[in-house]
């Protein structure tokens, strides 16, 4: 059974393969794709709109995690799972 982990956008309980992970390595935002990077992490939901309200957290500086993100990194980070969702 897969661990439970939880959108940080919406806030919904997801089992880890249902999410993409993102991890801060000195401040920058890196998709951890393989989910093995050996660094504390937020998950997000492969969905369109859960990206898009990220995008706006950040422009309106309400994207709050335990962890600290560089806006550009975490924005070049959004566009990677954009393109890994497809259209």
């Amino acid at each position: 059974m897969d661990p439970i982990r939880s959108c940080i956008v919406c806030r919904n309980k997801k089992s880890k393969n249902e999410l993409f992970r993102i991890v801060s390595d000195n401040g920058k935002a890196i998709y951890d794709k393989d989910m093995k990077i050996n660094k504390r992490g937020i998950y997000i939901c492969k969905s369109h709109e859960c990206i898009n309200k990220c995008r706006k957290f950040i422009t309106k500086d309400k994207f709050n995690t335990k962890l600290s993100f560089d806006n550009q990194s975490m924005y070049n980070v959004l566009l990677d799972l954009e393109n890994e969702l497809g259209e």
